[in-house]
């Protein structure tokens, strides 16, 4: 049996920022399902895909969503980093 983590798992696109703290997540998680199972691995295995499963997919969701092509995608993904910088730099 194999787990996949992080982005092996989540699919993001690597210039959001996110995959490092997702795979960080899935530790965590599957840490606690492995000692709330004891020894029986394929429980734990199967509480964490419980567990992590709608994360992973909104994660992919969130992803695709903003990398969109044309004026929209620099609507949604562009324009707002733009704004946060020019904001950092006034604050």
């Amino acid at each position: 049996s194999t787990v996949l983590l992080g982005d092996a798992i989540h699919t993001v696109k690597p210039y959001f920022g996110i995959g490092a703290n997702t795979a960080l997540e899935d530790v965590s998680i599957l840490g606690a399902a492995l000692d709330a199972a004891g020894d029986d691995i394929p429980s734990a295995v199967r509480g964490f895909t419980r567990a992590r499963a709608g994360e992973a997919e909104a994660l992919v969701r969130l992803s695709r969503g903003l990398d969109r092509p044309g004026t929209l995608g620099f609507l949604t993904f562009v324009l707002p980093l733009i704004l946060d910088s020019i904001c950092h730099k006034i604050a």
